[in-house]
Parts: C-alpha cells; structure tokens; sequence
C-alpha cells in the first residue's frame, strides 16, 4: 500500500490521482475510439473472444468498456480510535464490491483528525484509520493492496472548525474515493449454442 505522511491538499490528492488515471489512460483511449456515437449510450460496442479450448475462457464472450461514475463515502471514528464499527463497514461495503467487481478501478483512502492532539499524533492516527480501512477493504473482500491508495492527512482539512464535541467528531473521519473510470468487464453472449 503506498503510504503519504505530511501535508495533504489538493496538490497531492490530484497527484494520488493522476498517478492512478496514468494506467487508465490506454482503457480510456480505446473507449473513446470505441465509443464515438451520439453520446447516449455508456458502453461501447463489443470485441468478441473466440474459446482456445481454455476452461478460464468464456466461449464467445464481450469485452465491454465501461463507464462507472464516482463512488465516495465517509467513515467516522471516536476520539482517539481507529476501530471500524459495523455501522462504518456497511458503509465501506458498496465500494469494496466494486473494487471486487470491477479488478480495472481502485480507490484511495484518505484519513483525518481533530485538532484535539498534536500534529504528530494526528498524522499517525489519520494514518491508522485509513489503514485499518484499507485491511477491512483487503481482507473481507479479496481485493489487492496495490489498487487501495492511503493518504494521511491529519487535522489540516478540518470540515468544522467548532469546539464542540459534535463539530471534532465531523472531524475524525475517514474519506473513502473511486473515481469516475472506465473499465473491461466481460459479459457473455446471447448465443443459445452455449
């Protein structure tokens, strides 16, 4: 997993991004060669495999390019904490079956702090709670650390800068993001043959 400690502004999750969307510049490519039509429709027309005799292969199956719109939640985290709680996990669910779905997409995982702790204790708490975010991700759902980015950003993107104790909890969180994408799925043929 890639693990950046510091600073986070809007620089470095462009950065996180660009680096992921440099993969993806090819599949996007190729969907907007495939995909030239009167802009209604999402999927492209499809290439067709042939069977090699192979039992991984699907006879005759389609490569579709698809497009998947951005895919974003928000998991909260008590003072102190970086334990998931079920209520976090049924949130984390949606995301983490499209990363299972879909082997082409990815997400990147962003953690946050109050401003209740020193700067220090804040990166590493953030850093914890992405983490442990990113293995609820990995291990309940098979999906590869490679595509699960970890950012740490302490307290330096606050969304309420009150003093009360609902404004810091605002302010313990863990920021979960697919971005829009285009990816390969595979969908058989109509072929009543098979």
């Amino acid at each position: 997993m890639t693990l950046e400690l510091g600073l986070v502004g809007l620089n470095t999750l462009s950065a996180s991004i660009t680096k992921f969307l440099t993969r993806a510049i090819p599949f996007m490519a190729a969907a907007l060669v495939l995909g030239c039509g009167n802009g209604s429709d999402n999927v492209t027309p499809p290439a067709t495999i042939q069977s090699s005799g192979s039992d991984n292969v699907v006879p005759n199956a389609q490569i579709l390019l698809t497009e998947l719109p951005e895919l974003r939640t928000t998991v909260y985290f008590d003072m102190e904490s970086f334990d998931l709680t079920p209520d976090g996990q049924l949130l984390l669910d949606p995301i983490a079956v499209r990363l299972r779905q879909h082997p082409d997409s990815y997400v990147i995982v962003v953690g946050h702090g109050d401003e209740f702790a020193n700067e220090d204790d804040n990166i590493g708490l953030s850093y914890e709670r992405a983490f442990t975010v990113a293995i609820y991700i990995s291990s309940v759902f098979g999906v590869e650390e490679e595509r699960i980015q970890i950012v740490s950003a302490g307290s330096t993107e606050p969304l309420s800068t009150g003093d009360r104790p609902v404004d810091r909890q605002r302010n313990r969180r863990v920021e979960v993001l697919s971005p829009k994408s285009i990816v390969r799925t595979l969908s058989p043929t109509n072929d009543a043959r098979f």
